[in-house]
């Protein structure tokens, strides 16, 4: 009888990491799609945007703290809503509806980063390199919350302090990260 729960909790898991990893996967591959399918015209307004943001990084030689702040701040937010999530009966819905979302929003930004200026900035190679590890410590986050909620609705023991532990691993690499990127 053991062996039959231990199986069924490893192939429970098993299908949490698939759906996150396919949830991110389609959000990814529908947000490069919407961008080849986004008309041109809408593009070379998206380049007009794309080309004031970049003009105003290059003259200024700074790259101040608020802007980190800022997206160390963004990123907290995406993990202490993922963790809550855990917690309710459609969390787990929500979950991959968000993990689905960053995945399409960051392809397509990326898309359109890359299409414009191939690699040639590296602030935006750095916004893609930021965003690859937001994506993994918001799966990490996403994966922990989804387990979670499932051990409470199999009346599972869960220890709390555990969860919360997993939510202060994910904020203080991102600040290892922040400040990582601050240091480039």
């Amino acid at each position: 009888m053991r062996y039959i729960q231990k199986q069924y909790i490893y192939n429970t898991k098993d299908k949490i990491l698939k759906n996150v990893i396919i949830s991110i996967i389609l959000g990814s591959l529908l947000g490069s799609l919407f961008f080849i399918f986004t008309p041109s015209n809408n593009i070379n307004k998206l380049d007009l945007f794309l080309d004031s943001f970049v003009t105003s990084l290059d003259t200024d030689e700074t790259i101040d703290i608020v802007s980190f702040i800022e997206i160390f701040l963004k990123n907290i937010k995406y993990f202490v809503f993922i963790w809550f999530l855990g917690f309710i009966f459609l969390g787990e819905f929500f979950i991959y509806l968000i993990i689905f979302l960053k995945g399409f929003f960051v392809s397509f930004t990326s898309s359109i980063f890359f299409y414009k200026y191939d690699f040639k900035h590296i602030l935006l190679t750095t916004y893609t390199i930021e965003n690859i590890f937001s994506i993994i410590l918001i799966f990490y986050i996403s994966y922990k919350a989804i387990d979670y909620y499932r051990k409470k609705q199999r009346n599972e023991i869960v220890s709390i302090r555990k969860y919360i532990k997993y939510l202060f691993i994910c904020i203080i690499f991102n600040i290892i990260l922040l400040m990582a990127f601050y240091w480039l």
